[in-house]
């Protein structure tokens, strides 16, 4: 993260500030000419550094506003179309770097896990949303043909890292409450449709998860899907 940006000048507005308040001494001892150089070039200074460290600063928060980071690869493949089953490959792109493969039954599938955002400036320093992927289940665009059908679902949570057996219960939300950088914890899924060969890519973002469909298939289940869905009922 490019905070020398940000830093830099605000550095500049402070030293500016310093200078400007060496100044207001002079004037009040009545040295009118370090007085001068010192309130005008240090107020110059200061204003200047000030408007481009928060100018540095509205630029950063909107880049972690649209920061997004890969989670996994979903590709589908229709194995039974009188049961309506797929089997769907969910390869993780993150530093788990693990392949699951997953049988649901239905019109669409559904990634979800849980979400940790934090507060705007631990954010904008470079904190971004953290994540735990839990499962992948299904859908049914119609709830009344989902009614009464199975759910289908599989495990999509990854091992706990190493360090968590040296660690006590509770040791890291305790850490996380006292350090005051935490904004919400929330449940976040996305879901998209089942169509034979599509392939979907799942991120991250500062709200939580998103996909994008990358392939042909994908992106024509997808138009469908929303022709025929009201997206505008609020």
């Amino acid at each position: 993260m490019d905070t020398i940006w940000i830093y830099l000048p605000l550095g500049v507005a402070a030293v500016g500030a310093l200078f400007f308040l060496v100044g207001l001494g002079n004037l009040v001892r009545l040295k009118w000419i370090r007085a001068g150089a010192g309130m005008g070039l240090g107020g110059i200074a200061a204003v200047a550094g000030l408007a481009v460290g928060l100018f540095a600063l509205n630029l950063q928060t909107y880049a972690r506003l649209s920061f997004e980071s890969p989670v996994a690869l979903v590709t589908v493949k229709l194995t039974d179309p009188a049961q309506r089953l797929y089997r769907v490959a969910v390869d993780r792109l993150d530093t788990t770097k693990l392949h699951t493969v997953c049988t649901i039954q239905g019109d669409e599938w559904e990634l979800g896990g849980r979400v940790q955002k934090w507060k705007p400036w631990a954010n904008v320093m470079g904190l971004n949303a953290t994540y735990t992927v839990e499962q992948m289940t299904n859908r049914y665009i119609d709830p009344a043909v989902g009614n009464g059908k199975p759910i289908t679902a599989c495990d999509l949570r990854a091992p706990k890292p190493d360090v968590d057996q040296y660690l006590p219960d509770g040791v890291v939300a305790w850490m996380i409450e006292h350090t005051m950088a935490a904004h919400r914890q929330f449940g976040s899924a996305a879901f998209m449709p089942l169509a034979d060969g599509a392939v979907y890519r799942v991120v991250i973002t500062q709200s939580g998860f998103n996909v994008d469909a990358i392939n042909e298939p994908a992106k024509k289940a997808n138009e469908k899907r929303s022709s025929t869905t009201n997206i505008l009922d609020f």
